[in-house]
């Protein structure tokens, strides 16, 4: 579903015909146009990263209760798409005719080294994609136990990227009654999920908590859903 974000303060950009053009200016770029209202991403689509040249895009969320959420209203030097999931969860939609590059992960990684600014939007894009998850599997009650705790604890795996803890670790005190709180689940229904997870090899105990050992099976049990 597509939402107008349109504002008579932007001014139309005039773009050339077709999805790509070329500018002088950012020679070697693969440049795409998005022409005004059209959607550059949405919600279930491959991730990936752009940085805007020219115009200005919408950023949105659309929520499991069909809320409609602005996050942010992109423009030139802005980069979108950002996140760890595999799939974008949020919408990015042209508010005038617009033209974006494809960003590289080792030009965002040199970003990030430099921008404070990007790596709070990056912290800020982790957290959307755990309520968004969180909100999926609490809509979706018909979803196996095991499928809605694989999910949330990928979830909770990409939110340790930013804040610099171990990726695969998911610590003690939230892996009993905070999740189960979550996901509107009793802990013996958690319990006999986790030991699901356990005897597929995707997770194990340990002192420390509960370790992320095989990331594929995890996704292969979430996508289950």
């Amino acid at each position: 579903m597509a939402i107008a974000c349109q504002s008579e303060n932007f001014e139309r950009l005039s773009t050339e015909d077709g999805k790509h053009v070329s500018l002088p200016s950012d020679a070697g770029l693969v440049l795409q146009t998005v022409e005004t209202g059209a959607i550059l991403f949405q919600a279930g689509d491959e991730r990936r990263l752009y940085r805007i040249e020219r115009g200005a895009l919408c950023h949105y969320m659309l929520w499991a209760d069909g809320r409609h959420e602005v996050i942010e209203f992109a423009f030139p030097g802005d980069i979108v798409g950002l996140g760890h999931l595999r799939n974008h969860v949020s919408t990015a939609q042209a508010m005038v005719d617009t033209v974006v590059s494809l960003v590289s992960d080792e030009a965002f990684s040199s970003a990030l080294e430099s921008d404070d600014r990007l790596s709070f939007r990056l912290a800020s894009a982790v957290e959307r994609e755990f309520d968004y998850l969180r909100d999926e599997t609490l809509a979706a009650t018909h979803i196996p136990a095991a499928a809605r705790v694989a999910n949330f604890l990928l979830a909770l795996s990409s939110m340790n990227v930013p804040e610099g803890r171990d990726r695969d670790l998911i610590p003690d005190e939230i892996t009993a009654g905070f999740v189960a709180d979550k996901l509107n689940m009793s802990i013996d229904k958690l319990s006999a999920a986790l030991m699901c997870l356990k005897k597929e090899g995707a997770v194990r105990e340990t002192s420390a908590g509960l370790r992320i050992v095989d990331p594929q099976t995890l996704q292969r049990v979430a996508d289950a859903a």
